[in-house]
């Protein structure tokens, strides 16, 4: 009989992106020991408990410092973000985070899919780092070089997460339009805080945490009762007509709809969206992703076309690309809303300067193809 050695199989491993308020990072996640069976994993809302532990590489071989120990002691319940740090939570102690609030984007993709006693590895290494704005830039526009506390942005870091317990959370399928309101303006509060800190990456990603929730309440907002939207018919038509043609409506669940002021006034959830989209424009245009933000802002503006932060937002992205058409009619139409606003009329000078050198350096090359 023979004996045919089967290669142990290969550790199922992961990567992905994330973002940290250095910057973007490659991130690759690998199983470590038995998985444990069950169906709950962390879900937005829930709150885990892990362990943040350095592991050392040497030689191909991973030596894990992270123990296994089935019991802790109290959790840290607060770490506060650093332009100077990757991990945003501390390392080989207990710490409660809380999935879907962005305090650790690493952290929080590296536990999707875990399980309660389970442990991952991860490493990260800086992102596309020499040929990209991955290093990002703090509000005054100035460079952030990928560094952290753990160890150098140029070398890959690797480290272990342990989940002790977690509570139940929801998939934002799950969510009532409430509840899902409650985590969109969280996340825009969340996101000015930080970006008032020069951390532009992690308001971006607030931004951007907000939008994907908010664009699934598109046409789940609060609506007048029906009573009142009758009393705003016109008059003068057929109120049997008027009935034929009014759908049906559960009552009961009508006006509690309409009771639960947890949900926004379509009203509400434009402004609120053109906020976001406006916000993001600038986070963008600050990390120099210029096309980007030209798109966010012309989101903003279709949203709320009186806004003239949005305009103002949509005519720099456009000065940027060179689109200065564009640009000088965004600031245009401010003036138009705000005819006493002396940073659009700057603005506008500057366009029409830039305009008339193109156009001067134009008429002179022509004159030499001819001449």
């Amino acid at each position: 009989m023979t004996t045919v050695q089967v290669p142990a199989p290969v550790p199922d491993e992961t990567s992905w992106i994330s973002v940290c308020p250095g910057g973007l990072w490659e991130v690759r996640r690998r199983w470590l020991g038995e998985r444990k069976r069950g169906d709950i994993t962390p879900m937005m809302g829930s709150l885990c408990k892990v362990k943040v532990q350095r592991s050392t590489v040497m030689e191909g071989n991973t030596l894990h410092t992270a123990s296994q120990e089935q019991e802790s002691t109290a959790s840290h319940t607060s770490y506060p973000r650093s332009q100077d740090s990757v991990l945003q939570l501390p390392l080989d102690v207990w710490f409660l985070l809380r999935m879907g609030e962005g305090q650790c984007d690493l952290t929080e993709a590296c536990l999707e899919g875990m399980r309660a006693g389970e442990m991952c590895e991860f490493t990260i290494s800086a992102w596309n780092a020499k040929n990209s704005k991955a290093a990002g830039s703090d509000a005054n526009g100035t460079q952030t070089e990928n560094t952290t506390e753990q160890g150098s942005s140029q070398q890959s870091d690797c480290f272990t997460l342990q989940l002790h317990s977690l509570t139940p959370g929801q998939e934002f399928w799950q969510m009532t339009p409430g509840e899902k309101w409650v985590w969109v303006l969280s996340h825009k509060q969340r996101g000015g805080q930080r970006f008032g800190k020069g951390d532009i990456w992690g308001a971006t990603d607030c931004y951007c945490r907000a939008v994907k929730l908010a664009i699934t309440l598109n046409g789940k907002t609060r609506r007048k009762p029906v009573d009142e939207m009758f009393k705003e018919g016109v008059d003068g038509e057929d109120d049997d007509d008027d009935a034929a043609l009014t759908p049906c409506f559960d009552k009961e669940n009508e006006q509690a709809e309409c009771a639960d002021v947890s949900i926004p006034t379509e009203e509400e959830y434009k402004t609120v969206k053109a906020e976001l989209h406006c916000n993001l424009s600038l986070c963008q245009l600050k990390l120099g992703q210029h096309g980007k933000s030209r798109d966010s802002s012309i989101k903003a503006t279709e949203l709320n076309p009186k806004s003239t932060k949005a305009w103002y937002r949509l005519g720099q992205a456009c000065l940027q690309l060179g689109e200065l058409e564009e640009s000088r009619m965004a600031f245009g139409k401010i003036l138009e809303l705000q005819p006493d606003s002396e940073s659009a009329r700057t603005a506008l000078k500057q366009v029409n300067n830039r305009l008339k050198d193109l156009d001067s350096k134009l008429g002179q090359r022509l004159s030499k193809m001819f001449n």
